[in-house]
């Protein structure tokens, strides 16, 4: 479940986040931004941008999640569903989303071609696998110092923090709090 939990979050986040870089590219090469400035300020067009992002990803995930729970009652498996962890994984998939359009956005409008957003897709890239080559050490010792340290860290938190909640033993109840308003400051910080 914690690897399951994990590797769903990681491909949501990379089909909402990730188009972010190359459609402000986009836009801002084709002159749309221009426009649009004399409607709205240039925080309210990244948010806005940043929020369909959201939008795209909770949707996506919604069938997800409902088809992994339908699959699961028809083999008889709903006790593998971790009702208790679906709050905290929409949460945090809508933090991560944010942070990672956010940061998109920002490197989008940075590059002056779409050509140029290809060579900053790694920074994109990167939050998310990060994760994924650190998870034999966290699943380890999922309450461990490094574990605790890598989920309270805003690109990690949500991929780190579900798979540690999702494990046996959970963690103390403050962690998932902390590391959401780090990752919502990180998001607000990189949107402005």
């Amino acid at each position: 479940v914690p690897f399951v939990l994990l590797f769903l979050m990681m491909m949501i986040v990379m089909i909402g986040a990730a188009p972010m870089l190359a459609a402000v590219a986009e836009d801002k090469m084709q002159r749309v931004f221009e426009m649009l400035l004399a409607s709205a300020t240039p925080f309210e067009l990244i948010m806005g941008k940043v929020i369909a992002s959201v939008g795209r990803s909770l949707t996506s995930s919604i069938f997800y999640v409902i088809g992994g729970i339908l699959a699961l009652q028809g083999m008889a498996m709903i006790g593998f569903v971790p009702f208790r962890l679906l709050p905290w994984f929409f949460v945090y998939l809508i933090a991560e989303v944010t942070m990672l359009s956010a940061l998109g956005a920002a490197l989008g409008a940075a590059c002056s071609a779409p050509r140029d957003a290809q060579q900053l897709t790694p920074l994109l890239i990167f939050p998310v696998m990060i994760p994924i080559f650190l998870l034999v050490p966290l699943a380890q010792q999922p309450n461990g110092m490094f574990a605790t340290v890598v989920s309270l860290i805003p690109p990690f938190t949500p991929l780190v923090m579900i798979m540690r909640q999702a494990m046996p033993g959970g963690v103390p109840a403050w962690q998932p709090w902390v590391g959401l308003v780090g990752v919502l400051a990180c998001a607000l910080l990189v949107t402005w």
